[in-house]
């Protein structure tokens, strides 16, 4: 009786530990919730103390640390100490769950932010090491690697990529920098753009590293970039002689883009005596240097744009973009409802299966974070390309498409999902029978 009193009562203390760690860890996500980040890591803390062989508190220590670091205002004190403190906590949640996809994610992110102070500092060396470092805690397991593959060797030679953030820009870079794979390109994240820092980095590049972009700006205005007054304004982008044989353009023609302002104020104001005061409106800083970078290579370099980026950074251009499956290119000329829509023979060389080897391994080493965003580009680029030949009659490669399907893509990740898309190839292919 007195050896099942004690189980009893060490069970009532076990529970009631576990009841107090959820309680910490969710009042934790509410305070995380309500940007309230030091109350909530100092709430983790006291729930490690309380458990301290749980992965998912280190996953978040991680994560909110982070977070506090790189996407809230500056953090005072910040050093590679700190970002090794982040470090040491995701290697915890990695060593007590080695297959912690989320943890995985963030490690990348992490090195992702330390890569964009080596950026800074020009050091190739530590540049490298980071992304190197994400890769081999598994922040890209092979099927992300082969996205990335996918996605560069969809651009031309020479282009200019602006990604969308750490679910393509990162591996991009790892591939670039460690494989020395399609390093003819530049990538650019299109949401830092707005650093000043950064934009020097483009327009100087780092050999070995980053291909540089024209950017006609001296270096006192690009310290200086900053939200600029602005209203909707049509600005004149010169085209390049090859893309003007391309669309049977003449020889003065110039891409039109309406560029709008992206950012609002309260300030009322007129800019000459008698005109009626309206609110002020700004070009964001990032809308600025989008301006700049296509309205100087535009004529000389192929632009990509991901498809995977929010589409407010697009800034209207979409107008004029040419589906290319996982990117669209830019093009001189608006293309909805046009020839130049969408790009079948870009897409149909990318979908064939030897470049899907390793799509099945998401199986077995999820991220989710960015998972989601590759199985839907995936599918999305499967329907549009269906749509293209169903358009054109083309039973033979609609038949084609289907199989690659299930051959490739009906694995089981997300059954609901991947039903809808295969009977949507399916009804297309029967509409052609």
């Amino acid at each position: 009786m007195k050896q099942l009193l004690n189980i009893f009562i060490f069970s009532l203390i076990a529970i009631a530990a576990f009841s107090q760690e959820q309680s910490l860890k969710k009042l934790a996500l509410e305070e995380f919730k309500n940007e309230h980040y030091n109350e909530a890591i100092n709430l983790l803390e006291e729930a490690k103390i309380k458990n301290p062989n749980d992965p998912e508190i280190y996953y978040y220590l991680g994560w909110f640390n982070h977070y506090r670091a790189y996407d809230s205002r500056p953090l005072n004190g910040y050093d590679y100490s700190y970002s090794k403190r982040i470090f040491n906590y995701l290697d915890k949640a990695l060593e007590l769950n080695p297959n912690y996809g989320d943890a995985k994610y963030f490690y990348g992110a992490e090195c992702s932010g330390n890569a964009f102070l080596a950026m800074q500092n020009y050091n190739s060396d530590k540049l490298k090491y980071f992304f190197e470092l994400a890769y081999k805690k598994g922040a890209y397991p092979d099927w992300l690697i082969e996205f990335g593959k996918n996605i560069l060797n969809s651009c031309e030679e020479d282009a200019i990529l602006f990604a969308g953030g750490n679910a393509d820009f990162d591996v991009c870079s790892y591939l670039q920098l460690c494989e020395n794979f399609r390093a003819d390109i530049t990538v650019i994240p299109i949401g830092n753009i707005d650093r000043p820092w950064y934009v020097g980095f483009l327009k100087n590049g780092l050999n070995g590293c980053v291909r540089k972009v024209r950017i006609n700006l001296n270096e006192q205005q690009i310290m200086d970039i900053h939200p600029f007054k602005w209203k909707e304004t049509e600005i004149s982008i010169d085209v390049s002689p090859k893309d003007k044989a391309k669309f049977d353009l003449s020889d003065n023609y110039k891409l039109m883009w309406t560029i709008s302002p992206d950012l609002n104020s309260e300030r009322m104001h007129s800019k000459i005596e008698n005109e009626t005061a309206k609110k002020r409106t700004y070009l964001s800083p990032q809308r600025a240097i989008l301006l700049q970078i296509v309205q100087d290579n535009f004529s000389e370099r192929p632009i990509y744009f991901s498809n995977f980026a929010e589409s407010s950074f697009y800034a209207g251009l979409n107008d004029f973009f040419q589906n290319c499956g996982l990117v669209s290119k830019l093009t001189p000329i608006k293309t909805q409802s046009s020839n130049y829509e969408f790009d079948e023979s870009t897409v149909s060389l990318l979908l064939v299966p030897q470049n899907f080897e390793h799509y099945r391994s998401i199986m077995n080493n999820d991220i989710p974070r960015i998972s989601g965003i590759v199985l839907y580009g995936y599918n999305r680029m499967l329907l549009n390309l269906a749509d293209s030949y169903r358009k054109s009659d083309d039973t033979k490669n609609l038949e084609k498409l289907v199989k690659l399907y299930l051959e490739n893509f009906k694995i089981n990740f997300d059954s609901e999902y991947e039903d809808l898309i295969i009977n949507e190839l399916q009804k297309k292919l029967r509409e052609r029978m």
